[in-house]
């Protein structure tokens, strides 16, 4: 199955580097109301728009609100996904000083590189806990999109093509660890270069053969010829 990534468009929390993973977080602002808008078209532009068969968000506002625009075009409904949410700040929750925001990046860029047993202080999940609920959500897209795509909405592997609206720092550490070694993409780069708000990755594959990385951040990195 192709399984379509993208991030939430702009916060005021983006634009103050502060660490919102809470419940139920930070609306977009007017900037990303405008990046949401653009979706639609740049999936019809890539060729995405049209073989979708299920949505899926993260239950954060901002996530929501992101895929609205998509829901309107598709005529489709999201599912909602508690595992779709941002890797928790525990402590450091709407921080925005220089260690604490340190702390975050540097605890989950150890994920990224495999080492998935640091914790962020106060968190509920370490990295191991966090790729698995992660990775419990892919799954259930994949298990519905093969028992539920309709005919004509599946790619060449059987499975519906699925979009989800999550994170970025979830989405680079599931892509790094699950996506980027089967296509020969270098995860230390995909941890190293975050998909932009509403930035959208493209992977293909399935729970249980593997993923391959075919698209990173709109083109940025794309197949086996891209920088990473």
């Amino acid at each position: 199955m192709k399984l379509i990534l993208v991030r939430h468009g702009r916060t005021i929390a983006n634009v103050m580097q502060a660490l919102d993973t809470a419940f139920p977080g930070q609306p977009l602002d007017e900037n990303g109301r405008e990046q949401a808008a653009t979706i639609p078209g740049r999936l019809e532009d890539a060729g995405l728009l049209a073989g979708l068969s299920s949505l899926w968000v993260s239950p954060i506002l901002r996530a929501r609100q992101t895929m609205e625009p998509v829901e309107r075009a598709t005529g489709l409904r999201a599912t909602i996904l508690p595992g779709l949410r941002e890797a928790l700040a525990g402590d450091l929750e709407m921080a925005t000083d220089e260690r604490s925001v340190a702390c975050y990046v540097d605890t989950t860029r150890a994920w990224m590189a495999g080492r998935l047993g640091a914790r962020i202080p106060g968190s509920l999940e370490d990295g191991l806990d966090t790729i698995a609920r992660f990775d419990g959500a892919v799954r259930a897209i994949a298990e519905h999109s093969a028992h539920e795509a309709p005919e004509g909405g599946q790619d060449e592997r059987g499975g519906g093509a699925a979009l989800l609206v999550s994170h970025g720092t979830v989405l680079r550490l599931w892509a790094a660890l699950r996506a980027a070694p089967g296509s020969g993409a270098d995860p230390l780069w995909v941890a190293e270069h975050p998909l932009r708000n509403t930035g959208i990755a493209v992977a293909e594959g399935d729970p249980d053969a593997g993923w391959c990385l075919l698209d990173w951040n709109d083109g940025a990195w794309r197949g086996g010829t891209g920088s990473a």
